[in-house]
């Protein structure tokens, strides 16, 4: 039995906007000491899914609609929430996205890691000290005794991405969620962060599920990878795999989009044309088909389940043996993988149907309005227009005249 089993989960968030179709039906399962990489471009639901897994969604407007959350074997879903919070924490621990917000400025951080022990564990103040002692020389921070006395502020952003880090594995989970713990932090930093999380995950047989969309960290840390746009999974694979051989059209547009180190003459970067889609709309057809090359007119009506890309045998849902699956129906020939667009001779992309809006871009007559609008705006509010443009080609506003007194 896996220890983690999404079944079909279904996420909306209710806004006076309409409703967002967050997360559209995703399955995915995980097995103990397994490391599954999350990747996909902002927006397109990885935070969302790891949210509704531990029930942290944003109340009243996020609602988990549908599906099934099983972690070792039990419903997350059905449970009170004084259950879950038994479980969150303990068995299921997260790292957030920003050390710098999630940290209480005005706690220490013995204050912060001595709570969160004892919220979990029946243990004396002095023996969470001690455990909190131990957990930070384990993550790497020097003269640990004195800097639980800290607070977050004096830390810089690497040492409280390591702090967190330390709560998280305080009381040794089973799943570890990491989201993207390495945004805020430079280069450095980052694969000193990535490397102490695969040491402990490693060495304490975590589980970890790993949200980026930095295909570089996915390649050298997991060892399966699930690609999401517009909340759903389109590919899972093995991560030797999946680099190897991409197969869905976003998986191929997302690796010919950053540069490689083992091109000798270099590569042309292909960008994915157009621009992610509109949450507030119900997904009709394939949601990757207003930006697709490889599209045909199925692709307009009809969304494809995710399928193994080579028929025949079971489906293997976890491990290094996992089946590489692919949602699509008109899949990248290997030499068109290679060279990012369709190679086909006499083919090209479906056109939307007539009653579609083709979002892939406006029509220039409708940039132009757009532009001189803005920039009638900004005459209305600051005063005459620069006429030198700035580094994103529009109009500066004069800078406001300096008064006698400096300011």
């Amino acid at each position: 039995m896996a220890l983690l089993s999404v079944q079909d989960l279904v996420v909306r968030f209710r806004t006076h906007e309409g409703t967002i179709h967050a997360v559209n039906g995703v399955t995915f399962e995980l097995e103990e000491g397994e490391r599954l990489g999350l990747v996909g471009e902002s927006g397109c639901g990885k935070s969302v899914t790891n949210l509704a897994i531990i029930r942290l969604l944003p109340k009243p407007a996020g609602r988990i609609e549908g599906g099934r959350v099983l972690f070792e074997g039990q419903d997350l879903l059905v449970l009170r929430e004084d259950e879950v919070r038994d479980i969150r924490g303990s068995d299921i621990a997260m790292i957030f996205q920003d050390p710098m917000t999630s940290l209480n400025p005005v706690l220490t951080i013995q204050e912060q890691m001595v709570e969160t022990i004892q919220a979990h564990r029946k243990v004396s103040k002095e023996d969470a000290r001690a455990r909190a002692i131990e957990l930070l020389a384990m993550v790497g921070i020097p003269n640990p005794a004195a800097r639980l006395k800290s607070f977050p502020h004096q830390f810089s952003g690497g040492m409280r991405q390591r702090v967190m880090i330390a709560m998280a594995l305080a009381l040794a989970p089973k799943l570890l969620i990491a989201d993207e713990p390495t945004t805020a932090l430079d280069v450095t930093i980052q694969a000193q962060v990535l490397e102490l999380l695969a040491q402990l995950t490693t060495k304490s047989s975590t589980a970890l599920i790993l949200i980026t969309h930095d295909l570089g960290v996915v390649a050298g840390m997991t060892q399966r990878i699930n690609v999401m746009y517009a909340g759903f999974i389109v590919e899972t694979a093995p991560t030797a795999e999946l680099f190897a051989r991409p197969s869905h059209p976003y998986s191929v547009g997302l690796l010919h989009s950053i540069p490689r180190l083992d091109e000798e003459g270099g590569e042309e970067l292909i960008p994915i044309e157009g621009r992610p889609p509109d949450m507030r709309r119900a997904p009709t057809g394939c949601p990757f088909a207003p930006r697709c090359a490889w599209r045909v007119e199925a692709c307009w009506t009809n969304n494809p389940e995710l399928r193994p890309l080579t028929e025949g045998g079971p489906v293997v849902m976890t491990g290094p043996k996992a089946t590489h699956r692919i949602a699509c129906h008109n899949p990248p020939t290997p030499n068109e993988v290679r060279g990012g667009r369709p190679l086909r001779a006499g083919f090209t992309a479906a056109p939307p149907p007539a009653e579609m809006l083709d979002e892939l871009s406006l029509a220039p007559a409708e940039v132009t309005a757009d532009l001189k609008g803005l920039m009638a705006g900004i005459q209305v509010e600051e005063g005459p227009l620069s006429v030198y443009p700035s580094a994103g080609g529009l109009p500066i506003p004069p800078e406001p005249e300096r008064r006698n007194d400096g300011l």
